[in-house]
C-alpha cells in the first residue's frame, strides 16, 4: 500500500524548545533550506506570524534544521522540517 506524504515546515525562534512561531503545510516537498539561508517573513501577514510587525529592516536567518519523519499505518507518512531562526538585520 502506497501512503500519501504530508509535508510541513515549522519555524522556531532561537531554539526548538517552544512551540513554532509559524507553520506551513503542503502536499509536495518544500525546496531545500540550509543553515545560513535568509527567510523573508514579510509575506506572512495572513499566517498570523509574530514577525509581521518587525519591520522591513529585519529578516530571519536559519540557525539549525531538524527533520521529523513518521508513519501512521493506513493513513499517511509525514515529514516535518523544523527550522530554527534568529532575527537579524536585513542584508543590504
Amino acid at each position: 500500500m502506497h501512503l500519501p506524504i504530508q509535508y510541513r515546515v515549522e519555524i522556531y525562534e532561537n531554539s526548538f524548545i517552544n512551540d513554532p512561531s509559524a507553520s506551513f503545510e503542503a502536499s509536495t516537498p518544500f525546496l531545500s533550506i540550509h543553515v545560513g539561508d535568509y527567510i523573508d517573513h514579510r509575506t506572512w501577514q495572513d499566517a498570523g506570524s509574530p514577525y509581521a510587525g518587525r519591520g522591513t529592516d529585519k529578516t530571519l536567518r536559519v540557525k539549525a534544521i531538524n527533520h521529523l519523519i513518521w508513519k501512521i499505518d493506513g493513513s499517511h507518512i509525514g515529514h516535518s522540517l523544523s527550522v530554527c531562526v534568529e532575527v537579524v538585520p536585513r542584508p543590504k
